[in-house]
């Protein structure tokens, strides 16, 4: 599982930068055959994760801060 860095806007100014690490959610699909059940299987969906990396530098706000707002407002 590899991650991506996205840069979000600040939830309580709209004017700093958020860096965050986003992992996608990903399917893995499980197939298992045998001669009872040959067309078994299973799909399991990942959720998706977000981290927060940095606080707001323009208004001050801390990263727990900034986190708690954007799944407040379910940014992420």
């Amino acid at each position: 599982m590899s991650g991506q860095y996205e840069e979000l806007s600040c939830p309580f100014c709209d004017k700093g930068r958020i860096t965050c690490l986003y992992f996608p959610s990903q399917w893995s699909v499980k197939t298992k055959r045998t001669k009872t059940l040959p067309g078994g299987g299973s799909v399991n969906k990942s959720t998706e994760v977000w981290l927060i990396q940095s606080g707001c530098k323009v208004c001050g706000k801390s990263a727990e801060e900034v986190e708690k707002e954007l799944k407040k407002q379910g940014i992420i």
